[in-house]
């Protein structure tokens, strides 16, 4: 098998096009050659994955991600800017130090809704996948856990950022009083939502780490895509 994974991956190396292959892009046809496909996008998502839990597991490299930057939602960069304006940037670090924690909680929960989807894709999906472009193997991903991983992901996220103080920390900032998140959530965010502001909050917090996971799995599949022995050391190793 790792003979045929070879030969038909240097086929398509020795073309430069690895993910644009059409003797991979016909695997359909042949049993062995759509196993060959479903291997490789399967390593490429798992590899992703794997790269996304490894931050969220470093409190560092969370931090300084621009990926999970990039993935904090426009109400959580709001509430950040006002307290900035406050001279309250060292809330801000210490939250965000926080938030790290919280990714690192939410590991456990996560990586089993993932994998389970990786692992039950099947050599169709696997072929389409690999004819759709940049992006399409996280888009599949994203597709098929979104929903579980929000709904798995935010009463992990509610218990953490409640026996981490991430709620106290910013109502102490803003004076101490009950109101005072409330009070910063209605300012920047408007006052049509019924939710409470630590409600928002914590909805804020699992947006940023279920859409952070997926910037991070799709930077993985776009340079496996431009850099194709990437791929094929990844399903020769496994």
């Amino acid at each position: 098998m790792k003979r045929l994974l070879k030969n038909l991956a240097l086929i398509c190396l020795n073309t430069g096009l690895f993910f644009g292959c059409t003797s991979l892009q016909t695997a359909g046809e042949n049993s062995q050659n759509s196993n060959v496909v479903l291997n490789t996008v399967q390593s490429v998502l798992k590899s992703g994955t794997q790269n996304a839990f490894n931050v969220f597991g470093d409190t560092e490299a969370f931090m300084t991600n621009a990926l999970i930057e990039a993935a904090m939602p426009q109400e959580l960069k709001n509430i950040n800017t006002k307290l900035e304006s406050y001279g309250l940037s060292s809330v801000v670090k210490k939250e965000k130090a926080l938030i790290s924690e919280v990714a690192e909680a939410s590991i456990a929960t996560a990586k089993p809704i993932v994998n389970k989807a990786i692992n039950e894709m099947t050599p169709q999906d696997a072929v389409s996948i690999l004819s759709g472009g940049k992006g399409a193997a996280t888009q599949y991903l994203r597709n098929k856990t979104y929903t579980d991983l929000t709904k798995a992901i935010n009463p992990v996220v509610t218990a953490k950022t409640e026996s981490l103080g991430i709620n106290k920390l910013l109502n102490n900032a803003l004076g101490g009083t009950n109101s005072s998140l409330n009070e910063l959530i209605g300012a920047v965010l408007g006052t049509g939502s019924s939710a409470s502001g630590s409600d928002q909050l914590n909805d804020a917090i699992t947006k940023q780490l279920t859409d952070g996971l997926f910037n991070i799995v799709e930077d993985g599949e776009n340079d496996a895509r431009e850099n194709p022995s990437t791929i094929l050391n990844s399903i020769l190793t496994n």
